[in-house]
């Protein structure tokens, strides 16, 4: 009798553990795994748009990280030195310390004091809309290059039906406009 009480013990404990493996993902089963761990985050409470794509930018680059050579790559200094802690809270899974972009300028200049028309995903903060906050295959951290970088947000078909756009062909927007801010609307350079 004691044997076939171990064997529905033994049953009922593996059913758990399959199900629990199998129903591990913080969608849906968030209450489940925030009470066996700590510091999940909950799906439903996002700080800010800019903070979840941060998270997902860094994810994806970590992955892109561990395939390809080191030298690939521009590190961001606090990443490269492994100094996670100036950015996240590591008590709460990696959560930022400060949202964007008054935690950019911690370090980097505020670009609201330079100039008197500041672009708008500069102005709202969005830092990481271009630049990478880990690292990045180009320049300036950049995710993009070229007029990729300027053609993500703003539509070709209305860049280029501007006639002074006309023979552009594949030119550097930022050769004639500051992507930060400027004296006018147009930001030259």
């Amino acid at each position: 009798m004691a044997m076939r009480k171990d064997l529905h013990i033994k049953v009922i404990l593996l059913f758990l553990a399959v199900a629990f493996i199998f129903s591990c993902s913080p969608k849906s089963d968030y209450k489940t795994l925030s009470f066996f761990f700590d510091g999940v985050p909950d799906p439903d409470k996002q700080d800010s748009i800019a903070q979840a794509d941060s998270i997902r930018l860094a994810e994806r680059q970590e992955l892109t990280f561990t395939k390809v050579v080191k030298t690939e790559f521009v590190l961001h200094p606090p990443y490269q030195e492994k100094e996670c802690e100036n950015c996240h809270d590591k008590g709460q899974m990696g959560k930022l310390l400060e949202p964007l972009p008054g935690l950019c300028y911690q370090c980097h200049e505020s670009f609201g004091d330079q100039y008197k028309v500041v672009h708008g995903p500069v102005d709202a903060g969005f830092c990481i809309k271009c630049h990478s906050p880990h690292m990045s295959k180009n320049d300036f951290m950049l995710l993009r290059t070229g007029q990729d970088l300027c053609l993500d947000c703003h539509m070709a078909k209305d860049v280029f039906k501007n006639e002074v756009h006309a023979d552009i062909e594949d030119a550097n927007c930022t050769e004639c406009h500051n992507p930060h801010g400027g004296d006018d609307r147009f930001m030259f350079n």
